[in-house]
């Protein structure tokens, strides 16, 4: 940078000023002078460092910066020298360069006690101080200087593989297009155009610098806001990261992920048995899905490396938000089986039979995700159910333990009871699969394909979500039925609705808020959220002929109107 670029490097030198000071031994006091740059003046005594632009009359503007209560620059202490140089010259010194040749080559110049340039040795002893490090220590951040600085911190090689655009827009600063070409050195403009968008305010990007908040919470705070496609967003984070050297821990844990990726890839598939053995149980299941949709012939290899790229935190985040599902899915697979025994005519039970495979299938469809792609620790499908099990909070338990399990149980032991049937088909089909399931899949698949991130999943959710809907016509149409038979089942429903969904709907709530009444996930407004699910809860309960109880009875928090929610750009 120092040869093509000298004075880019300057600039980035003179930014890292107050934390190089801050090594410097007391007393002493100078000023340096880079042509074409301006002046600032150093000063160090037993309070601190302090540095300071000065004006060309040598009088330092306003009361400099720091990393303590150095004197104010200049007063009350004659200055020990001057260093005179170039953007070239201090670029050269930064990086190494012998002094002495620079001053006889002309391009570094001391006017004054040249004895005590000598504890200028001090900056360039012990770790380097990052950028964070100087911001910390006082420096004004100079942000066109760092994105112009990227070409030379990004090595090609990361970049193999990778070819896009991508955006940063500092509102009141500027905006900056990061191009990526496979392999080669990265190119910066300020009017590219871009398929990924960051915008952030100045003081989100001055903390994203120092590492005061990571990306993943910048993004889940709203701080950042991404447009477009996310993984670009996501690479060029840990690419700047990792220039930093703080994206080893990311390294060893992608690395033992993707060993783990690799080992599996497949387990679901329908490997030929060898030396004529017998098909074993995921050959066999593998057959039977030739006949229907299939879970092991899913595309996960964009999935893994985004998952890969995806930061620790983002990870953590994500496998909460479809923890719910994962365990789920086995679980309902488990409580429709006394449904099916229980089934009071043989149309009913063919479909419930075909319900029951199609949820086997959903929970293998999550097993092979999270074994596959999300590199779970446990090396069977009950194993890594329990691991994410662990992530699940009370609401989830009252929804499936305290609900559907609850009177699985009981029409397994009363399977003649009509009436406890319809009541199980509420909390199965109504409000399980009506206001959680569907809620839960098109806020996460909205989200997924809007920044077109883990394409396999949202294909293969896609699928599942098409089958819920099924699911849910068939409840709607045996509740309406039932009602409509003897109207006194009608309050069946509505107990269940009026006791079960203002627990279920706080499964939404994440488990970084503070409570259910507000917040935000994958990027919706809870009022976005809740009022999604009551109006699904409202629609299908006038179908089955009952007026929805009010909003209010149900939801923890308010529900966005239709207009606001056609208006944010959110599913209605």
């Amino acid at each position: 940078m120092a040869r093509v670029d000298p004075e880019l490097a300057a600039r980035l030198v003179l930014q890292a000023l107050p934390a190089a000071a801050a090594k410097l031994p007391p007393p002493l006091a100078y000023d340096i002078t880079v042509d074409g740059l301006g002046t600032w003046r150093v000063v160090v005594d037993e309070h601190g460092s302090s540095v300071a632009r000065a004006n060309g009359n040598g009088h330092v503007n306003g009361n400099g910066n720091g990393n303590g209560n150095g004197s104010d620059a200049g007063a009350g202490r004659p200055l020990d020298f001057r260093l005179i140089t170039d953007a070239q010259g201090l670029a050269l010194m930064a990086a190494g360069g012998s002094p002495v040749r620079l001053m006889l080559g002309g391009k570094v110049r001391i006017r004054g006690k040249r004895r005590r340039a000598i504890k200028l040795r001090a900056m360039a002893e012990g770790e380097t101080a990052s950028l964070g490090d100087a911001i910390r220590a006082g420096a004004e951040l100079d942000t066109d200087a760092v994105f112009r600085s990227l070409p030379y911190l990004i090595d090609p090689a990361w970049t193999a593989g990778h070819t896009f655009s991508a955006a940063y827009e500092v509102e009141g600063v500027g905006r900056w297009v990061v191009h990526v070409d496979d392999g080669q050195r990265l190119r910066v403009d300020t009017d590219g155009q871009a398929a990924t968008t960051m915008r952030m305010g100045p003081d989100t990007y001055r903390d994203l610098i120092t590492g005061d908040i990571t990306p993943a919470q910048s993004i889940r705070s709203q701080r950042t806001q991404i447009e477009g496609p996310i993984y670009p967003a996501t690479m060029l984070g840990r690419w700047i990261d990792r220039s930093q050297g703080r994206d080893d821990d990311e390294l060893r844990r992608e690395a033992a992920q993707r060993e783990v990726q690799a080992r599996r890839e497949g387990i679901w598939g329908a490997a030929t048995p060898k030396g004529g053995d017998l098909l074993d149980y995921r050959q066999l299941y593998a057959l039977w899905e030739r006949q229907n949709w299939r879970v092991h012939e899913l595309d996960f290899s964009v999935d893994r490396e985004h998952w890969l790229a995806s930061p620790t935190e983002a990870q953590e985040n994500m496998l909460w938000s479809l923890g719910s599902f994962y365990i789920g899915e086995e679980r309902v697979t488990a409580d429709l089986a006394p449904f099916v025994r229980a089934a009071p005519t043989g149309e009913i039970e063919s479909f419930l039979a075909t319900q029951l495979v199609d949820e086997a299938r959903h929970a293998v469809f999550f097993d092979r995700y999270g074994a596959e792609v999300l590199a779970l620790d446990a090396e069977d499908l009950r194993g890594r159910m329990l691991e994410v099990q662990s992530l699940m909070l009370p609401a989830w338990y009252e929804v499936f333990d305290g609900g559907l399990r609850d009177v699985a149980e009981r029409i397994q032991a009363r399977p003649d009871d009509f009436d406890l049937f319809v009541d199980g088909i509420t909390v199965y089909h109504l409000i399980i699969e009506g206001v959680l399931a569907t809620t839960g899949q098109r806020t996460i698949l909205d989200y997924s394909e809007r920044h077109d991130i883990y394409p396999g999943f949202c294909e293969g959710f896609g699928l599942v979500e098409r089958d819920e809907h099924r699911h849910i016509a068939f409840g709607v149409r045996f509740l309406r039925d039932a009602v409509a038979d003897d109207h006194a089942r009608g309050e069946i429903v509505m107990r269940r609705v009026c006791e079960l969904v203002p627990k279920a709907v706080h499964v939404f709530c994440p488990p970084y808020v503070d409570g259910p009444e507000e917040f935000v996930s994958y990027g919706y407004h809870s009022s976005q959220i809740y009022g999604f699910a009551y109006r699904r809860l409202k629609r299908r309960m006038q179908v089955i002929g009952l007026e929805c109880p009010p909003p209010e009875d149900l939801m923890p928090g308010p529900i966005a109107s239709p207009e606001e929610a056609r208006a944010a750009g959110v599913p209605v």
